[in-house]
């Protein structure tokens, strides 16, 4: 049992890794490198600028790319995860292209997120403290009431060192059942 009694409020989610998973596809050659290169650049405009100039593409037509990867790359990891875990405010927070969270956003489990943060269009990713803070922020909640969950070693300890509750998910757990695992453990 932990000694730390702080309530949580909310939970925030990273992307590829925890709240979905990469899917192989029909993909082009150029769309699986374009992919591969997915949080290589901080924003949107760094990665439509690189893959323009590579691909000696128009940035309109690399945008149509970003966007049809983005809207076919992932499936949602466990789709009833929600009605699994005690209701709190739910964030989205990404190192990733705003494209997909503008997909992430036509799913049915989006409806209950209220924080939608990606870092390409904040223009901040993480590790970067001012993540984590413009996160809480945005959840209107303190440091200490907000349970970040991620798959990235280096990400969940600049959480914590910003004062957030952080759970390191493996992805060969079910995501629900460490959730509730770490919320019993510390209530």
């Amino acid at each position: 049992m932990s000694n730390n009694k702080t309530p949580v409020h909310a939970i925030a989610f990273d992307f590829v890794g925890v709240l979905f998973d990469f899917r192989a596809g029909d993909y082009t050659p150029r769309q699986l490198a374009i992919a591969s290169d997915f949080g290589r650049f901080v924003t949107d405009e760094e990665h439509i600028a690189y893959y323009s100039k590579k691909y000696a593409t128009p940035p309109d037509k690399i945008v149509e790319e970003l966007r049809y990867i983005c809207s076919h790359a992932y499936k949602i990891r466990e789709p009833d995860i929600l009605e699994k875990i005690p209701c709190f405010k739910f964030a989205a927070a990404s190192n990733h292209l705003s494209f997909a969270m503008d997909w992430f956003r036509t799913q049915p489990i989006s409806e209950q997120f209220e924080v939608f943060f990606a870092s390409g269009s904040l223009g901040l990713a993480k590790p970067d403290p001012r993540f984590f803070r413009a996160l809480c922020e945005a959840l209107d909640e303190k440091p200490e009431n907000v349970l970040f969950v991620d798959d990235t070693l280096r990400h969940i300890l600049s959480a914590k060192d910003c004062g957030l509750q952080a759970l390191h998910f493996d992805s060969k757990k079910v995501l629900s059942e460490e959730i509730n695992r770490y919320l019993a453990d510390h209530d």
